[in-house]
C-alpha cells in the first residue's frame, strides 16, 4: 500500500518522527517528499531520519538541521556511517535558491553525502557530492544532476556513477532531442505544420506536468497508466463524451481557465496514436521534478532547430535577451510590452528579472533578522532558549514568505503573476 500524507485539522503525521506536527506549508512539502521517497524510489522509513541536527555548526547562524537524511541501509544509519542523500525542503512558494538551502548544503558537505536534493514540490533540484570551497561554509561547488538512485541501486557503484555523470547540461540536450522526436511523430503522422505541431506538443506537456505535479507519490505520466485509465474511462463514457486523451486536455483547460492560456473551444488536433507515441517518448522525464531552466533552455534549443529550419523564423539568443533585459532594468509595477513576442522570451526574462528583485529584497530582510537574533550571545544560550529564538525566526520568515506565495491574494508575486501579465488583442504584455 502506498504511503500517503495524513492530515487532521492543522496537524500532519510525520512517520519518521512517529508523531503529529503542526501543518505548515514546509512540513506538508517534507511529508509529501518522504512519501515520494518510499513510493517512487523504494526507500524504507527505517533508513531515513527527519530534522537531523548538525553537531558541528559553529559557522552557521542558529541551529542547523537537515530536513531528511537517507542512508544506504538501517545498519548504516545505526552505525552513524555517511548518509547517501540529504534533502532540504522548502514551502511551495519559496523559489529554490542557494541562500535558502545553504544549511542543508553545509550538512551534505560536512557528512560527505553523494547526493543533495532541494525540493518545493513544484521543482526538485538534485546535486552531486558537495564540496565546500571556502572556510565560512557558505559557498559550495554544486554540480546539478538529474536524479537520485532508487533503493535497489544504492550499492550498485556503476549505477551511482552513472547518475552522478548525468549533469544538467546532459539533461537539457537529451530533453531537447526528445522534443524533436515528438515533433517528428506529429509531422509524419498528422502532417501538421511545425507551428501547429509545437502547439500540440505544448498541450501534451501541460497534461503531463499537471498530472505529475498533482500526484503525491511523484508518479511519472506513463503510457501504461494512461492506457489503464483510458480503459476505465471508456467503460463508463457516453456516446457524446470526448475521447480520453482529449478529455485529459479538457481537464487542463479547466485547471488553467484563469490563466487564459487556451481558447474555450481549443482541442488536441493530433491522432490518438500520435498522442500515445509522444507520451511514451516523454516517459523518462518527471516534469514536476525537472528544473525550470532545463526545460526552458531545452525548449529554446528545440524551437531554434525546428522553426529556423522550416519556417525561416529566428529567435533572439538567450544571452542577448538576458543582456537587453539587464540594460532595461525593469522595476516592480512597471509595464513592458513586446509586440513581436514570438515565444515570449523577452517577457519571460523580464518577469523573472522582477521576480528575482522581489526575492532578493525578501532575502536581505531575512539576513538582517538572522544577524539580529543570532548574535554572538546566541551560542551562550541553553538549548531551550536557542529553540525559542529559532521558532521566532521561522515565524518571521514564514510571514515574509507570504509575499512570495502566488496563491495568496495581495502578495507581491501574486500581483506580478496575475495583474502584470495580460493578453490584449493578441499581444502579450508584462509589467
Amino acid at each position: 500500500m502506498a504511503l500517503e500524507p495524513q492530515i487532521k485539522g492543522n496537524k500532519i503525521f510525520a512517520p519518521l518522527k512517529n508523531c503529529w506536527l503542526v501543518l505548515t506549508a514546509e512540513e506538508k512539502v517534507r511529508q509529501e517528499y518522504i512519501c515520494r521517497l518510499v513510493n517512487n524510489y523504494g526507500f524504507k522509513l527505517d533508513q531515513m531520519a527527519q530534522e537531523v541536527k548538525i553537531n558541528n555548526s559553529k559557522q552557521m547562524q542558529g541551529n542547523a538541521y537537515a530536513d531528511i537524511v537517507i542512508w544506504k541501509s538501517n545498519d548504516d544509519k545505526k552505525s552513524n556511517k555517511a548518509p547517501l542523500i540529504v534533502v532540504e525542503c522548502k514551502a511551495q512558494q519559496v523559489t529554490i535558491r542557494k541562500e535558502d538551502y545553504y544549511k542543508g548544503a553545509y550538512y551534505a558537505a560536512l557528512v560527505g553525502a553523494n547526493f543533495f536534493v532541494t525540493n518545493n514540490i513544484k521543482e526538485t533540484r538534485i546535486f552531486s557530492k558537495i564540496y565546500k570551497i571556502d572556510k565560512k561554509g557558505t559557498s559550495y561547488n554544486l554540480n546539478e544532476i538529474i536524479n537520485i538512485p532508487k533503493a535497489n541501486d544504492v550499492n550498485n557503484e556503476k549505477e551511482i556513477n552513472n547518475l552522478l555523470s548525468q549533469t544538467k547540461e546532459f539533461a537539457r540536450d537529451e530533453f531537447s532531442k526528445v522534443l524533436s522526436k515528438c515533433h517528428n511523430i506529429i509531422r509524419n503522422n498528422d502532417k501538421l505544420s511545425p507551428e501547429a505541431a509545437f502547439d500540440e506538443i505544448s498541450k501534451i506537456l501541460f497534461i503531463k506536468t499537471l498530472y505529475e505535479r498533482k500526484n503525491q507519490q511523484g508518479q511519472i505520466f506513463l503510457l501504461e497508466d494512461y492506457k489503464q485509465d483510458k480503459k476505465s474511462y471508456d467503460k463508463n463514457k457516453n456516446e457524446d463524451d470526448l475521447p480520453f486523451f482529449r478529455k485529459l486536455f479538457d481537464n487542463v483547460k479547466k485547471e488553467l481557465k484563469n490563466d487564459d492560456l487556451f481558447e474555450s473551444n481549443e482541442t488536441i488536433r493530433i491522432r490518438e496514436n500520435s498522442f500515445e507515441a509522444i507520451v511514451k517518448e516523454l516517459e523518462i522525464y518527471n516534469l514536476s521534478t525537472t528544473s525550470d531552466d532545463i526545460k526552458g533552455i531545452a525548449f529554446e534549443q528545440f524551437l531554434g532547430r525546428t522553426f529556423r529550419g522550416e519556417l525561416g523564423q529566428f529567435f533572439t539568443p538567450r544571452t542577448i535577451v538576458d543582456y537587453m533585459v539587464e540594460i532595461l532594468d525593469p522595476q516592480e509595477g512597471e509595464t513592458i510590452c513586446d509586440p513581436c513576442c514570438g515565444s515570449g522570451g523577452f517577457l519571460i526574462k523580464a518577469f523573472e528579472f522582477v521576480r528575482a528583485k522581489i526575492e532578493n529584497e525578501i532575502q536581505v530582510i531575512k539576513e538582517k533578522i538572522k544577524t539580529e537574533y543570532y548574535a554572538e550571545t546566541f551560542n551562550k544560550l541553553n538549548e531551550i532558549e536557542q529553540e525559542k529564538i529559532d521558532r521566532k525566526v521561522n515565524k518571521l520568515f514564514n510571514l515574509l514568505n507570504i509575499e512570495l506565495d502566488v496563491d495568496i491574494s495581495g502578495s507581491r508575486l501574486r500581483r506580478l503573476s496575475f495583474d502584470c501579465i495580460v493578453l490584449l488583442q493578441g499581444k502579450t504584455t508584462t509589467g
